[in-house]
């Protein structure tokens, strides 16, 4: 399954591949300011300023494999 795995250094590129390095430094600062004043303090500006959207938590399935507290319990009269 895991056959023809090369380093990223020599993996084919795409066409339209940026500067990965620039970007690496701008999503490190930014990971560094959010870090140190709280999330959404800086974003980039393809990203938006305002959040339309919202998780839809409501509607998510239990987490019984993966939080005991979730486990239904079932009980005798």
């Amino acid at each position: 399954m895991l056959d023809d795995l090369l380093p990223e250094d020599e993996r084919p590129r795409t066409l339209f591949e940026e500067d990965t390095a620039k970007r690496d430094r701008l999503m490190g600062a930014l990971d560094a300011i959010n870090g140190k004043f709280g999330t959404w303090t800086a974003v980039t500006a393809s990203q938006g300023f305002k959040r339309e959207w919202k998780m839809r938590s409501e509607m998510r399935s239990p987490a019984w494999t993966t939080n005991i507290a979730e486990v239904p319990t079932v009980r005798a009269r």
